[in-house]
C-alpha cells in the first residue's frame, strides 16, 4: 500500500479526494448550464460558437463532457487541440480524424473533407478547436473558409472555439472580422461562487465515500475561496493539498492553519497573496 492509499484509508475514503472533475463530482452551476444549452443549440443548428474564460475555469472539461454525451448517430465530434497547427496541418489532421487520408496538399485535403461530408449528410460534424487563442491567423482563416466549403445552402458542420477571455477581442480585429461575423453564440464561463465551491467540496468528498458533515472548518473554506478567486482548477488543487496536509498530520478536519500550509504548496493561485515568512 502506498502513502496516498494509506492516507485515503485513514479517512475512510475510496480514493484521494479532489482529483480531476468526474461525473460524480460534477456540479451543474448556472454558468455551465447556460454554456451547455448554447453548445446544444450550436450543434443542432450547425453554427459557430466561442466559449471563453480565464485559465482553469473549466472550459475544456465542460466541452469534453458535453462531447462525450452527444448522440453518436447524429453527431461526429472532432477535437483539435494542437493550436499551433498550420492551416495545411489543420486540414490534414481533420481529414485523418475523419478516417480519410491526410495530405500535404490543400486541395487533396479539401477533396477528402468534401467526400466525407457528402457521405455523411445526415450526421453533423462538430469541430472543437481548443486553445484557439494560440492559433495562427492562417489557421483561423482556414476555419472560416471551411465554413463556406462548396458554398452549401446550409452550414456543413458546427464549430466550437475554446479560448481565453481575450479571444473575442482578438476575433473582432480586422484580420479576423469575417470569422467573428459567423459566430452565432458566445459565452464566458464564470468562476465559482462561495456557495458553488461549498457544493463542489461536498460532492467531491461524497464521491470518494466521505460523508461526514464537518470536514472543513468555516475559516478554512473562507481562506480557500479567497485564495483561489473561485477558479475551479485552483479550488481542486488547493483542496487536495489541504486534505493531504491534514491526512499527513493524522488530523480528521481541515483547519485554517492546515489550509495556510497547503497554500504554500500550490503555485499560480489568483486570489490572496501567500503568507510571507
Amino acid at each position: 500500500m502506498n502513502e496516498l492509499d494509506r492516507y485515503a484509508r485513514s479517512w475512510g475514503a475510496t480514493a484521494v479526494p479532489f482529483g480531476p472533475l468526474s461525473d460524480q463530482q460534477w456540479i451543474g452551476i448556472p454558468s455551465q448550464q447556460r454554456a451547455i444549452s448554447l453548445l446544444d443549440q450550436t450543434a443542432a443548428l450547425r453554427g459557430a460558437m466561442l466559449l471563453s474564460g480565464g485559465n482553469g475555469v473549466g472550459k475544456s472539461t465542460l466541452v469534453g463532457r458535453w462531447v462525450r454525451q452527444l448522440e453518436t448517430r447524429l453527431y461526429t465530434p472532432v477535437n483539435l487541440t494542437q493550436a499551433t497547427l498550420s492551416s495545411s496541418g489543420l486540414l490534414a489532421s481533420l481529414a485523418r480524424s475523419l478516417g480519410k487520408r491526410g495530405s500535404i496538399r490543400r486541395e487533396r485535403n479539401l477533396d477528402e473533407l468534401s467526400s466525407y461530408l457528402s457521405e455523411h449528410e445526415r450526421q453533423t460534424l462538430v469541430i472543437v478547436m481548443d486553445d484557439a487563442q494560440n492559433s495562427t491567423h492562417g489557421t483561423l482563416e482556414e476555419l472560416r473558409l471551411l465554413l463556406g466549403l462548396n458554398l452549401p445552402s446550409q452550414p456543413t458542420f458546427a464549430l466550437i472555439l475554446i479560448g481565453d477571455e481575450y479571444l473575442l477581442g482578438q476575433l473582432q480585429l480586422r484580420n479576423h472580422r469575417a470569422l467573428c461575423s459567423r459566430l452565432s453564440a458566445h459565452h464566458m464561463l464564470s468562476p465559482w461562487t462561495f456557495e458553488e465551491i461549498q457544493t463542489y467540496l461536498k460532492a467531491a468528498l461524497e464521491a470518494v465515500g466521505i460523508n461526514r458533515s464537518k470536514v472543513f472548518e468555516p475559516a478554512a473554506v473562507d481562506l480557500l475561496v479567497r485564495a483561489t478567486a473561485g477558479v475551479p482548477r485552483s479550488v481542486c488543487l488547493l483542496a487536495r493539498a489541504a486534505w493531504l496536509e491534514a491526512a499527513r498530520a493524522d488530523a480528521r478536519e481541515i483547519s485554517a492553519q492546515t489550509m495556510q500550509q497547503a497554500l504554500e504548496q500550490v503555485p499560480g493561485l489568483t486570489g490572496l497573496t501567500r503568507h510571507s515568512s
